[in-house]
């Protein structure tokens, strides 16, 4: 089976010292890099033949072990970003829990102050290494403890990862360097709480964890592997790049065999669409303009859908781009 890109959970540009160019790098390459690498592995399973050399039957179980919980790590991690998530836990201040968590960890650390000063110290621990900081619920001593996974294949058994810190380099070099602390500090102030507690609700419940993907239920959409698909097949659909203005001044590229039409004047140009043809749309990250353009062109009658995490899944799943020609 093979894995799909999933929409990028966090808004990018809402985060409070953490760039949006890292957290889209981190997703893009890193990520997609996890995904592409799994689905190679699976791919190239598939093909063996019986006589397969153990070697090289052990090599790609490995591989697909570790990219699999690395997909897996990182959905989580970007899950838990985003303190506009927050919203109705109360004011927090970055060193804070909200206090629905309070008697949790008491409960399991002592306090809160335990918690935190533990789970910050194993993240610190890892500064210049790699690996995980991770908030873990095991299933099997029905307990939360902290964990260090010093690479993509050290979870635990039968556990379940509530509270995600990625701890590789490429998760904070680009915003902070060698300085692991002043990332860490940044994670802390950004954690989305009401995604943890949701989590924690899950795993005490004996139920899985929640999805992770924050895209529109209620307007048609479609995934970048799917469009792959009708593309590679030769299927006509016309490809709209609705980034606003302001976002794609800042870009060069988009996505191969789309045109950029601006969102905010869609009757100059919803007469140049051929009403015989779908369309897929997309914005940056599949949050609320491309969903917003594909819902009003289906007002108008077309087979209209949008990209579900628009241009930055295409590129995460490894989909060409080219460059955006250059207007007046």
């Amino acid at each position: 089976m093979q894995q799909e890109i999933s929409p990028i959970a966090v808004r990018p540009w809402t985060l409070n010292g953490i760039s949006e160019r890292m957290i889209v790098s981190h997703y893009e390459n890193n990520y997609g890099g996890a995904v592409r690498t799994l689905n190679a592995a699976r791919r190239e399973f598939a093909t063996l033949e019986p006589g397969t050399a153990a070697y090289r039957l052990r090599a790609l179980k490995r591989e697909e072990q570790s990219a699999m919980n690395s997909v897996a790590l990182h959905e989580l991690y970007f899950g838990n970003l985003g303190g506009e998530g927050n919203a109705g836990l109360g004011r927090l201040d970055w060193h804070e829990v909200p206090d629905q968590l309070g008697p949790l960890l008491e409960e399991h650390f002592g306090s809160v102050k335990m918690w935190r000063r533990e789970f910050v110290g194993a993240a610190q621990a890892l500064a210049g290494g790699s690996g995980w900081a991770l908030l873990t619920y095991s299933r099997r001593d029905k307990r939360f403890w902290n964990q260090i996974a010093m690479d993509h294949t050290q979870c635990a058994v039968d556990a379940a990862p509530v509270l995600v810190l990625d701890m590789y380099e490429h998760a904070y070099n680009l915003d902070f360097g060698a300085n692991a602390t002043a990332y860490i500090d940044a994670f802390m102030r950004n954690v989305n709480w009401a995604a943890v507690i949701r989590r924690i609700a899950a795993v005490c419940g004996d139920q899985a964890l929640p999805a992770e993907d924050p895209s529109n239920q209620e307007i048609p959409s479609i995934s970048v592997e799917e469009l792959a698909a009708q593309l590679a097949k030769g299927e006509s659909v016309q490809v709209l790049d609705a980034r606003p203005r302001h976002h794609i001044s800042r870009n060069v590229d988009l996505m191969a065999g789309a045109v950029w039409r601006d969102p905010d004047q869609v009757e100059e140009w919803i007469g140049e669409l051929s009403p015989d043809q779908p369309v897929a749309v997309y914005c940056a990250y599949g949050f609320h303009v491309g969903c917003n353009i594909a819902k009003t062109l289906r007002e108008r009658g077309f087979d209209a859908r949008y990209i579900r995490g628009g241009v930055s899944a295409w590129y995460a799943a490894g989909g060409p781009r080219a460059m955006r020609p250059v207007t007046g």
